[in-house]
């Protein structure tokens, strides 16, 4: 769907300017060599389109629920506390950019984007204590199909 696609761009552009000049690096998709502090996006549920109302004509109202996870990744190395305190600093920045420097309205027919879900997990890597927050968002929208 072209309105999950235009938030998740919209969310770029809002990540982009929130994390500017922090050295996190901040990629539409996985980078090849993520640094010691990357965000990027991962899955996106497919959306699922609901029918408001039945309405004279081609185009009917609908509602549209999708799901868009945003990885947060941070290194350091020897220090798996350390690690994972960078990957909840990186998440309540992700959860900053979506509520405060994100407008929904922006995007057309887009409603709202929440965090509804976060999963933390931490492990060691060649290049040190690695610890990754996924944080989920719900995308609610409303379109004409």
């Amino acid at each position: 769907m072209y309105v999950i696609l235009a938030a998740k761009l919209a969310l770029y552009e809002a990540l982009t300017a929130r994390f500017a000049g922090s050295g996190v690096q901040v990629s539409y998709a996985e980078p090849a060599d993520a640094r010691s502090r990357s965000v990027w996006f991962t899955d996106t549920v497919e959306p699922e389109i609901e029918p408001v109302a039945l309405a004279a004509g081609r185009r009917k109202p609908s509602n549209v629920t999708a799901e868009l996870t945003i990885r947060a990744w941070a290194t350091v190395p020897g220090d798996p506390v350390r690690a994972e305190t960078a990957a909840y600093e990186l998440r309540a920045e992700i959860e900053r950019a979506v509520l405060d420097d994100f407008h929904p309205h922006r995007v057309s027919g887009l409603m709202d984007a929440r965090p509804v879900r976060v999963a933390v997990t931490n492990g060691d890597g060649g290049n040190g204590s690695t610890a990754v927050a996924d944080v989920t968002l719900a995308l609610r929208a409303r379109i004409h199909t």
